[in-house]
C-alpha cells in the first residue's frame, strides 16, 4: 500500500535528482566556458607572440643593415683625414684591448703608426734610473730628475719633444735598447703628432703612458685614450678625467670614426657608450 510517507519520500527523491542534475549541468557548462576562454587566451597569446617575433625579425634585419651601412660608410668618410700624420700607439704592460681596430682606423685615414709597448709598470722610472739616461740629459745640458713622478714626466716630455721635432729618436732608441720599450711598425724618424693610449681596462692606465699623453696634449698634439668597452677606472675614463679625449667603443665603425676625428683635431671629448660619454660619435662635417 502506498501511503503519505511514501509519496513524500518520492517527491524528495525527485527534487534531489533535479537539484543534482542542475548542479551537474551548471558545472559542465562552466567547464565548457572555461575551456573556451582558455582556448581563446592561448590563441591570443600565440598571435601576440607571432607579432613580436615578426617585429624582432624586422628589428634584427634593420640593425644588420645599419651595421653594414656603417662599415661601408666609415672608410670613405675618414679617407685622407690623417694623410701625412704619424701616430704613436702606447700600450701598457698588460693585455691591450683595441690595438688592431685602432691601427686599422689610422691606416684607413691615410696615417702611419708605430706601437710602443711598456716593458714594466711606469717604465721602471718610479724606482730607478735606466742605464744611459743620465748621460742623455747631460748631453743636452739638463739635470735628470730623481726616480719617481718627476722623472716619469721629464722622460715623457723629452720623448714627445723628440717625436714632434722629427729630428731623430735617440731617447726612444735608448729606452728600447734597455728593454724598457718594445717597438713595432715604422715611421719616418719615428716622428709623431698624436698618441693613442691603450691598456687593459681592468688595470687602468699606466702612469708613464698617461704622462706621455699629458705631454703630447700640452705640446699641442692629440692624445686619445682608447678601449673596446667602457670599464669603470679604465683607460677611457682615466683619460677623460685628465681632460684628454677618449673612445670606449673602438671595435665599432662609430668608434673608429670618432678616433680619426679626435686625432685630426676635428673633435674633442669622450665618445662611446659609457654614461659619462659626450655622445656616441662626433658630428660629421665635410
Amino acid at each position: 500500500m502506498y501511503n503519505l510517507r511514501y509519496h513524500i519520500a518520492s517527491l524528495v527523491a525527485v527534487f534531489l535528482a533535479l537539484a543534482v542534475g542542475l548542479l551537474l549541468g551548471t558545472i559542465v557548462a562552466e567547464r565548457g566556458m572555461i575551456t573556451d576562454q582558455t582556448s581563446s587566451l592561448v590563441a591570443d597569446l600565440q598571435r601576440r607572440f607571432d607579432e613580436l617575433n615578426a617585429t624582432n625579425d624586422d628589428l634584427k634585419l634593420g640593425l644588420e643593415r645599419d651595421a653594414a651601412f656603417s662599415e661601408a660608410a666609415v672608410p670613405p668618410l675618414v679617407a685622407g683625414r690623417l694623410s701625412g700624420n704619424s701616430v704613436a700607439i702606447l700600450v701598457g704592460t698588460d693585455r691591450a684591448d683595441g690595438l688592431e681596430p685602432a691601427m686599422s682606423a689610422v691606416a684607413q685615414a691615410g696615417g702611419s703608426a708605430f706601437t710602443l709597448t711598456v716593458g714594466m709598470p711606469a717604465l721602471g722610472l718610479d724606482k730607478a734610473e735606466p742605464e744611459g739616461l743620465a748621460a742623455y740629459f747631460q748631453l743636452r745640458g739638463v739635470e735628470m730628475a730623481p726616480p719617481g713622478e718627476a722623472l716619469e714626466k721629464q722622460v715623457a716630455e723629452a720623448l714627445v719633444a723628440e717625436w714632434r721635432s722629427g729630428a731623430g729618436s735617440p731617447l726612444m732608441e735608448l729606452l728600447v735598447s734597455n728593454g724598457l720599450l718594445g717597438i713595432e711598425g715604422a715611421s719616418a724618424a719615428h716622428s709623431a703628432s698624436a698618441v693613442i693610449v691603450l691598456g687593459n681596462g681592468e688595470e687602468g692606465c699606466d702612469p708613464f703612458v698617461l704622462e706621455v699623453a699629458r705631454a703630447m696634449a700640452a705640446a699641442g698634439g692629440a692624445a686619445v685614450g682608447v678601449e673596446s668597452t667602457p670599464v669603470e677606472g679604465g683607460v677611457a675614463s682615466v683619460c677623460d678625467s685628465e681632460g684628454l679625449s677618449a673612445v670606449d667603443h673602438i671595435g665599432t665603425p662609430q668608434g673608429r670614426l670618432s678616433l680619426v676625428w679626435l686625432l685630426s683635431g676635428r673633435a674633442s671629448g669622450y665618445f662611446g657608450s659609457a654614461p659619462a660619454a659626450d655622445a656616441y660619435f662626433p658630428e660629421i662635417e665635410p
